[in-house]
C-alpha cells in the first residue's frame, strides 16, 4: 500500500507547484497593469503640466504687452521660444522616465512569468518522481511477496 502514498505525495507536490505557478501568473498580470497605470498617470501629469505651461505662456505674453513690447518678435519672442523649448524637454523627460519605470515594472512581471513556468516544470517533475517511487515501491512489495512465497 506504500505505493499509493508515494503516488499521492507526488500528486500533492505537483498541485502545490501548480498553485504557486498560478500565483506567479497572477502577479505577472498585476505587474503589467501596474506598468500601464504608471504610463497613464504620467500622461495625466504631462497634461496638467501643459495646462500650467499654457498659463505661464499667456502670463509672459501679457507681461510683455503690458510693458509695451510686442510679444511676437525680438527678445520677448526669444524668451517665449526658450520657455516652450524647456517645456517640450520637460515633457520628453517625463515620458522617458515613465517608459523606463514601466519597463522596470514589466521586467518584474517577466520574472514572475518565468518563475511560474519553472514551478510548472517542478510540478511535473514531482508528479513523475511520485509515480517512479510508487512503481519502485510496488516492485519492492512484489519482490518481497515473491521471496516470502519461495
Amino acid at each position: 500500500m506504500g505505493f499509493l502514498f508515494e503516488y499521492q505525495a507526488g500528486q500533492q507536490k505537483q498541485a502545490a507547484f501548480n498553485y504557486n505557478s498560478d500565483i506567479n501568473e497572477r502577479n505577472a498580470l498585476a505587474f503589467e497593469q501596474q506598468a500601464e497605470q504608471a504610463e497613464f498617470q504620467s500622461e495625466l501629469e504631462i497634461t496638467e503640466f501643459r495646462e500650467q505651461y499654457a498659463d505661464l505662456r499667456d502670463a509672459q505674453a501679457q507681461a510683455f504687452r503690458y510693458n509695451g513690447w510686442l510679444a511676437e518678435e525680438g527678445t520677448p519672442l526669444k524668451v517665449m521660444l526658450a520657455s516652450a523649448q524647456e517645456a517640450d524637454e520637460e515633457v520628453a523627460t517625463r515620458r522617458y522616465n515613465a517608459a523606463v519605470g514601466a519597463q522596470e515594472i514589466r521586467e518584474s512581471g517577466v520574472q514572475e512569468k518565468m518563475q511560474g513556468q519553472l514551478n510548472r516544470m517542478y510540478g511535473k517533475s514531482a508528479a513523475t518522481e511520485g509515480k517512479a517511487r510508487a512503481f519502485a515501491s510496488l516492485i519492492q512489495t512484489g519482490s518481497a511477496i515473491n521471496s516470502a512465497g519461495a
